[in-house]
């Protein structure tokens, strides 16, 4: 007998979204230099865009293009993205900080057409935040995101044509929070969480049918104020708190699917995960503590003296450099708030080097290298988020 719950199977696409799947197919196509991605040109992934944007058709065509632009930007491409994912070199450094889920898509219920996968919340927020440049975490939140689609995509090849958009269900361990860590909304650790909510919430909607908090503190008035930052109305209606844990295999999810941990039946056997199907995470020391400037040091150069620019409120600008044949990009900055960044060629913000992000420096500055430039004229693009207050910025960009 199947396990009743408020949250279904995605209904299957209906005549009217059949309708509006080609209009917006339509529109991508005659926008995007180089059309869509066979992966992403799906029926039910176009639907799921909808869905999430209400069927706002210029939202969506500007989301996606950013969305596949900042994918190649990030090389989270080709059929085997997700087995390559965890061995990346930007990505597996960072996962001995991270719990992350690596059950892929192996507990999975027909009932819900979703998969399950688990996630720890961080145990260390202020230490975190000091072992990761903000683009360094939400690398890691977009590959993972991108690996999770890649398995949706892969089972809905596979599935009937009657059945709605493949979707996840998410185990969120609230276990080893200490809810006072997140009472300032302006802390570092509070706005990275808000930034990473944004970018999956932006660029895969709709991928998400039940988040299941378990494990709860005590303060519930104030978890759901830290949520209502994170989430949009309609992922928090999503969300489902679990504050007695075998309530999650008796009222809410079959015993076979959730993990033994849990309170059900599944125990996992496959490495690197542990018995729940998660990695093993250790102990942030201040050893592990990002160094800046090191690529500057590693190509044997002092870092060159930076340049200073005030950005007003909501404006951008733009730093052009043309980079000779033969040679690389090294650069940094650091700003007093909230950026929109990124690096792309010319002035076609569609051939992005390094994917847009929404990025803060209150705790690490931002850096990078970039190798494949050469003969090439280059943009760094600079957005102030804030309407009110302007933007100080200090930037250093060196060729060789």
């Amino acid at each position: 007998m199947g396990v009743k719950t408020e949250f279904r199977a995605s209904e299957p696409i209906s005549e009217q979204e059949k309708t509006q799947i080609n209009s917006v197919r339509a529109m991508l196509q005659e926008r995007l230099p180089n059309g869509i991605p066979d992966d992403v040109n799906t029926d039910l992934n176009l639907c799921r865009w909808l869905r999430g944007y209400h069927g706002d058709m210029e939202k969506i065509v500007k989301n996606f293009a950013t969305y596949l632009a900042s994918r190649k930007a990030a090389g989270f491409v080709g059929d085997d993205f997700a087995e390559k994912f965890f061995d990346l070199p930007d990505i597996e450094p960072f996962l001995q900080y991270i719990a992350s889920s690596r059950l892929q898509d192996r507990q999975w219920s027909d009932e819900h057409n979703a998969f399950l996968f688990v996630e720890r919340a961080w145990s260390q927020p202020k230490e975190f935040i000091k072992t990761f440049k903000t683009s360094d975490y939400l690398l890691h939140c977009f590959g993972y995101s991108e690996m999770l689609q890649q398995l949706i995509l892969r089972r809905e090849k596979k599935q009937s044509s009657d059945k709605g958009p493949v979707q996840f269900i998410v185990i969120f361990d609230l276990n080893t929070v200490n809810i006072t860590d997140y009472v300032n909304p302006m802390s570092g650790y509070m706005k990275l969480w808000q930034i990473r909510s944004e970018l999956w919430q932006d660029w895969y909607p709709e991928m998400v049918q039940r988040i299941y908090l378990t494990n709860p503190p005590r303060l519930l008035g104030l978890l759901w104020k830290v949520a209502r930052v994170f989430l949009s109305e309609e992922n928090l209606k999503r969300i489902e708190i679990i504050s007695h844990t075998p309530d999650l295999s008796v009222k809410f999810l079959p015993p076979w699917l959730v993990p033994k941990e849990y309170g059900g039946e599944f125990v996992n056997t496959i490495p690197p995960g542990d018995e729940t199907g998660v990695s093993i995470r250790r102990k942030i020391s201040p050893t592990d503590y990002y160094k800046p400037y090191q690529h500057y040091v590693k190509n044997g150069i002092d870092r060159p003296k930076p340049s200073h620019k005030d950005v007003s409120p909501a404006e951008k600008f733009v730093f052009k450099i043309q980079v000779p044949k033969g040679k690389k990009l090294l650069w940094d900055f650091t700003a007093s708030g909230e950026v929109q960044f990124a690096i792309y060629r010319g002035n076609n913000r569609n051939d992005l080097v390094f994917p847009s992000f929404h990025l803060i420096t209150n705790k690490l500055n931002e850096e990078g290298t970039l190798n494949d430039v050469s003969d090439s004229e280059i943009s760094f693009e600079f957005q102030n988020l804030s309407g009110y207050f302007t933007l100080k910025l200090e930037y250093t960009v060196a060729i060789l």
